[in-house]
């Protein structure tokens, strides 16, 4: 279909929620055709669920692979970080990739006198990551 799955979480009461993506975006017919693809499959696959919710990521969409943070190094990314740095866990800045592999963010610290600065992270040091909405009306 020319879609790809982003990403998938199971909620209480039986709802089960899938992210489909694409370069392109993705549509509500998209999401549509999914659904009805995904309803005969997970019959005929004997998958419990009590609903499905086919959807976008959002433009807020959380970075869990990669591939996500391939596809995103230049946009503006908020990060939570599993330990303390500098008793700082959370972070706002431009996606990096470093050289050699890896990723980077470059953080500009709010106040006057504040310089930038590069925190290189590991994708496991990450407790998680997501874009930063700009919206443009």
């Amino acid at each position: 279909m020319g879609l790809e799955l982003a990403d998938t979480e199971r909620e209480q009461g039986g709802l089960l929620r899938i992210m489909i993506d694409s370069p392109n975006g993705v549509t509500v017919d998209d999401c549509e055709k999914v659904s009805h693809q995904l309803t005969h499959l997970f019959t005929v696959e004997e998958v419990s669920y009590e609903r499905l919710e086919v959807s976008s990521p959002g433009v807020d969409r959380f970075l869990r692979r990669a591939v996500d943070f391939e596809r995103f190094v230049g946009e503006e990314v908020s990060l939570k970080l599993k330990k303390a740095l500098n008793n700082q866990k959370q972070f706002k800045g431009i996606l990096e990739k470093k050289e050699g592999g890896g990723f980077a963010l470059l953080v500009q610290p709010e106040g006057k006198n504040a310089e930038a600065y590069l925190l290189e992270f590991e994708l496991t040091d990450l407790a998680a990551a997501r874009l930063v909405p700009h919206l443009k009306f």
